[in-house]
């Protein structure tokens, strides 16, 4: 099943994603220095991370990030990283949002995508690490906000942050984190020195999410069962088997829910010799992946049991999801039961099982 990447801009807009998880140390944050000045944090699992300025300009300034040590190999096989400007939200805490957002077109220089094993789609796009050594040297763009962040806000700390892509979005030991001030020449405020300012100010936010597609998807289109070997006695005999698992995503974003059923078309024999649609029965299984997100707990439950017989020449039920409850990615399989008639001619037999999702 495939993952459709989102469009550039959008991608330049989302921040990343809160998760929230340990990390080997907490950050601690030091008191704005008075003059530029190069700051290195060290990471959880040995890397090091600086930056050249910490002190930097509001209005945008264009520092030296550079970094040892973060190449590490992951269970997904992947070893790409974050570089960007977001902000802190605590020790063992993923810094977010970022001014930019995660730059996956590699054009804005708000931020960084650096790695060396990355999926098809960010070859070309994400920066190489020095000669596969984890090692990187790149520049970034700094300015103090965009239309969804503010480093200069009351109560906001930004910090030049590294973090694992979104390939391995919840691994925290490539987390490494330093704070950065903005500072300008522009002198005291309109309230003039010593004379606290106040006032409140309020922002609509404002989201968008686009619902995706219902697909169905099958690893395999060949399914063989057991031999049936005839021996003359009077009863049918009973070949078995297991249906390729069924993958159903319901991205649709409506919780509509959704039904898969199968039906199956006449044996036919080579030579010769036919064995009936209806003796192919099944017992169907269901179960939800375990790697859905959603808040209302998506459901999904397999269809009743078919015997050879009463079987899969009309469309049967593989398994449903009610409204309210569908939104997610399921698997639907189960275990098939042909009935062979004693008297069916020696042969091979062929069947098309066509499974509809709707």
């Amino acid at each position: 099943m495939s993952t459709d990447q989102p469009s550039a801009s959008r991608r330049r807009r989302r921040a990343w994603a809160v998760a929230a998880a340990g990390i080997a140390a907490a950050l601690v944050l030091p008191t704005a220095p008075a003059h530029a000045d190069p700051g290195t944090q060290p990471g959880p699992a040995g890397q090091t991370l600086t930056v050249s300025d910490t002190t930097i300009d509001p209005d945008g300034q264009t520092v030296t990030v550079s970094g040892t040590g973060f190449n590490r190999t992951r269970p997904t096989g992947y070893d790409g990283i974050y570089v960007g400007l977001c902000v802190y939200q605590g020790p063992g805490q993923v810094a977010s949002p970022c001014v930019g957002g995660v730059d996956m077109s590699g054009g804005s220089g708000s931020s960084l995508w650096v790695g060396d094993h990355v999926p098809a789609y960010g070859v070309g796009l994400a920066k190489p690490f020095n000669k596969g050594s984890g090692a990187f040297e790149y520049q970034l763009t700094l300015t103090a906000k965009d239309e969804f962040t503010d480093c200069t806000a009351t109560g906001v700390q930004c910090v030049v942050s590294t973090r694992a892509d979104h390939t391995s979005s919840a691994d925290r030991q490539d987390d490494v984190q330093i704070p950065v001030t903005f500072v300008d020449d522009q002198g005291p405020g309109p309230g003039g020195p010593g004379e606290p300012g106040g006032g409140t100010a309020d922002q609509q936010v404002v989201v968008a999410v686009n619902g995706g597609p219902l697909t169905l998807s099958v690893p395999g289109d060949v399914i063989r069962l057991s031999d049936a070997s005839l021996s003359g006695a009077a009863s049918n005999l009973t070949s078995t088997g297991s249906l390729n698992a069924a993958t159903v995503s319901d991205l649709r974003g409506t919780g509509a829910g959704w039904t898969l059923t199968g039906q199956v078309t006449d044996f036919t024999g080579e030579p010769q010799g036919t064995i009936p649609a209806a003796n192919l029965g099944w017992r169907p299984a269901a179960a939800v992946s375990p790697d859905n997100s959603t808040t209302v707990a998506p459901v999904v439950t397999p269809g009743p049991e078919v015997t050879p017989g009463t079987g899969l020449g009309t469309a049967k039920t593989l398994c449903s999801s009610a409204a309210g409850a569908s939104s997610g990615v399921f698997t639907c399989g189960g275990a098939l039961d042909l009935g062979v008639p004693a008297d069916t001619p020696a042969g091979t037999y062929t069947s098309t099982l066509t499974l509809t999702l709707a």
